[in-house]
């Protein structure tokens, strides 16, 4: 941007912000009856050179949003697979009270679902 005009650069800042949607050759035209030497410039290279780093400018100054963050997978085969094994510690057990100490050990095949979610 070493040859840029502070004129048209100035007239284009403000035509942008009255009206952002603004085409390039409108502000092209513009520029041609403000600066002569700007009539030299292929629409392109005035765009790149105006009207670009103006919205860059723009953008720099918004604040910027904070992207969601991603929800972990949970890897379903393996919470399964510990649901499975409980069910058969369940059956396996011999009488109330080996059932009870099963069920009672329930913390340890939460603890196992919850590193299978992909949570810990």
């Amino acid at each position: 941007m070493a040859d840029a005009n502070g004129k048209v650069m100035e007239m284009v800042r403000e035509e942008i912000a009255r009206n952002p949607g603004v085409r390039t050759d409108e502000l092209f035209d513009k520029a041609k009856k403000l600066d002569k030497s700007v009539i030299g410039l292929s629409v392109r290279q005035f765009h790149a050179r105006y009207p670009l780093q103006v919205k860059r400018q723009l953008a720099a100054q918004r604040p910027r949003r904070s992207r969601p963050r991603r929800k972990p997978v949970a890897d379903r085969n393996g919470i399964k697979a510990v649901l499975l094994a409980f069910a058969k510690d369940v059956m396996a057990a011999e009488g109330k009270a080996q059932v009870v100490d099963v069920i009672g050990g329930v913390d340890k095949y939460v603890d196992r679902v919850v590193k299978a979610t992909g949570l810990e």
